[in-house]
């Protein structure tokens, strides 16, 4: 490649014509590589095109990033571009000298301070030009005979003290085909160099180190000792050993310009150029062109898989949280239903107290002794009324408050308890980093936990015990009434039973009028107290059946009622978890897919011929 590498001389040539390039002129300035390629491998090219367009299409399903698509985009069309070696490295360890060697003038700005802050690609160029690609990218031309097989691109230097010569850096190289990555000979392979090889070993690139200043090293000991430092710690941070070369690139840049061949001999510049040329050429150079973009998509494509499996898990534990809701409020009707049962036995143990104080009633007045008294049945009422039922309207109200307070309470409680989960689930995510992509889930889902979380609140502040109470307490009177079981309204449910017992009673009592001394035999009161009895037995056990059907039946309305509030609270929550999973197993099984045909199109590149 000496041949190849050689330039006209230029002592003091023409300052560079500057222009800046108009809106679609870009894809003019880049050209196709030069390699006649097989059957074989244009339908590789053709197939790997269609695989990032799919790629594309489905980032757009998945809310990528601006870059990312960008990315993609530029892979797509560098496939089939001119062929991108890019030099990198830290400030001031000798990129622009490295890239003035290989052009063999002085083509790039050179220093021991930053002095690129642009990417500048290199192209070739019958005269020395300059355009203005975008703010951040600036393309030169060069007639350097290695520039019609190549572009040279100069980045920023990392790890110095302007943070956007990284960045720019950084976001440039996904378009490299080819990597020379500059380390120096006097700090051979800091950490952050390190840590900078394994952000470009992941777009998966191909990478070529250079450890420039070589010739400080006074021994060729103390120089493969430092190469081969290199070599190894390489090795450790990119998985594979990396080819690697030593090179004094001001020393080889000024043989070159002074065109002393017997200079360049041991500045390392022939052997890298030998290198060089040979991936430039023939299959090497199709495989390395076609292997970067596919790079550039794994990447991606892992990155969003990842996303992807981070976002299936926080909607596996959202799925959880709805699933252990949903647990909370069958549990809840169930302990409802099961504590129910001793309220409303509370309120049928007053019924049965009145049963038995109304047997004793019967044993008592019902003789033949109170004969007189029978005559009487208004008098027997009285009597009836205030030794059976007194009281038992107090007695049903305190057992129907006591049933309307605790129903109001386990209400609540079901709510503090949701509310309380959920923010034990939303602090759970908070842990969860998933990036910075996906944005449009990561507000979906907080923002409807938040609202989840504002709805219980609301639901508890807004909660007047005293309203509710009356409610459900006119709710139950109503359910009885309805039933048909006591035909009376504006009392309290106790009062209204009272009223019912109370018009019983002239039933029950009314069987002793028209009773003679006479008439009666040694058989007649007692037929007619075990009347008396069965009567009031029948009655109180109507009262009682009654009684619990309306007010379970009043129950399952109010149960029915909670949990539809809860289900409409959680509903944009429930929706949004559902959907986000039928719509995360569909991208994550099209992504699989894509994963899969990225891999199977590395494996035919590896073994392509031009």
């Amino acid at each position: 490649m000496a041949g190849r590498g050689a330039v006209r001389r230029r002592a003091a040539g023409p300052r560079p014509r500057q222009r800046h390039v108009k809106s679609g002129e870009q894809r003019d300035i880049v050209r196709l590589m030069n390699v006649e390629m097989s059957r074989e491998a244009r339908d590789l090219v053709s197939r790997e095109r269609e695989a990032i367009a799919d790629l594309r299409a489905l980032f757009g399903r998945l809310d990528a990033e601006g870059e990312d698509l960008e990315a993609l985009k530029n892979a797509q069309l560098d496939l089939e571009g001119i062929f991108m070696l890019v030099v990198s490295g830290e400030y001031n360890s000798g990129k622009s000298s490295l890239l003035n060697a290989l052009l063999g003038e002085t083509v790039l700005p050179e220093g021991v301070t930053p002095t690129t802050d642009r990417i500048t690609i290199v192209t070739y160029g019958d005269e020395p030009s300059e355009v203005e690609e975008s703010g951040w990218i600036v393309r030169r031309t060069f007639p350097s005979d290695l520039l019609r097989d190549l572009a040279l691109v100069d980045t920023p230097g990392t790890n110095a003290i302007v943070a956007r010569h990284q960045e720019l850096t950084e976001r440039f190289v996904p378009r490299a085909d080819m990597v020379l990555f500059v380390t120096s000979a006097d700090r051979p392979f800091t950490e952050s160099e390190r840590r900078f090889l394994e952000l470009i070993s992941g777009w998966g690139k191909k990478i070529t180190i250079i450890v420039n200043k070589i010739d400080i090293l006074e021994t060729s000991e103390e120089r493969q000792k430092v190469l081969d430092f290199v070599r190894e710690h390489a090795r450790e941070t990119l998985q594979v050993t990396p080819q690697v070369f030593g090179l004094s690139a001001r020393k080889a840049a000024r043989a070159r310009r002074e065109q002393n061949d017997a200079g360049l001999a041991g500045t390392g510049l022939p052997e890298l150029e030998a290198y060089i040329e040979s991936t430039l050429y023939g299959g090497e150079r199709l495989r390395t062109k076609l292997a970067s973009p596919l790079g550039v998509a794994e990447h991606l494509a892992r990155k969003y898989s990842g996303l992807l499996e981070a976002q299936a898990g926080l909607l596996s534990e959202d799925r959880r949280t709805l699933e252990e809701i949903e647990r909370q409020r069958s549990q809840y009707e169930k302990d409802m239903k099961r504590e129910y049962a001793g309220y409303l036995s509370r309120i049928k143990t007053v019924l049965v107290e009145v049963e038995r104080r109304g047997d004793v009633f019967f044993d008592e007045t019902i003789r033949f002794g109170n004969v007189l008294t029978l005559m009487n049945s208004e008098k027997v009422k009285r009597q009836f009324e205030e030794r059976v039922i007194r009281g038992a309207d107090a007695e049903i109200d305190k057992a129907v408050g006591e049933t309307v307070d605790w129903f109001l309470q386990r209400n609540l409680q079901l709510w503090e308890d949701i509310m309380d989960f959920v923010n034990e689930r939303r602090k759970a995510g908070e842990d969860r980093v998933i990036g910075e992509v996906g944005g449009r889930f990561q507000y979906d889902r907080e923002s409807l936990l938040r609202s989840l979380r504002e709805r219980a609140q609301s639901v508890l502040e807004g909660y007047d015990e005293r309203l509710e109470a009356e409610r459900l307490a006119n709710n139950l009177q109503a359910a009885v009434v309805q039933s048909g079981l006591l035909q009376v309204g504006g009392l309290g449910l106790g009062a209204a039973v009272v009223a019912f017992l109370s018009g019983a009673a002239l039933d029950i009592t009314g069987i002793a009028l028209g009773i003679t001394i006479a008439g009666l035999g040694v058989l007649v009161l007692p037929r007619r107290r075990a009347r008396a009895k069965k009567d009031l037995h029948e009655k109180m056990q109507e009262l009682r059946d009654g009684l619990e059907e309306s007010l379970s039946n009043q129950l399952e309305r109010e149960l029915e009622r909670a949990d539809e509030k809860l289900a409409t609270a959680l509903q944009p929550y429930t929706r949004f978890v559902r959907s986000e999973i039928e719509r995360m197993d569909e991208l994550k099984s099209d992504l699989e897919a894509l994963i899969e045909r990225l891999e199977r199109l590395r494996q035919e590149v590896a073994v392509v011929r031009a």
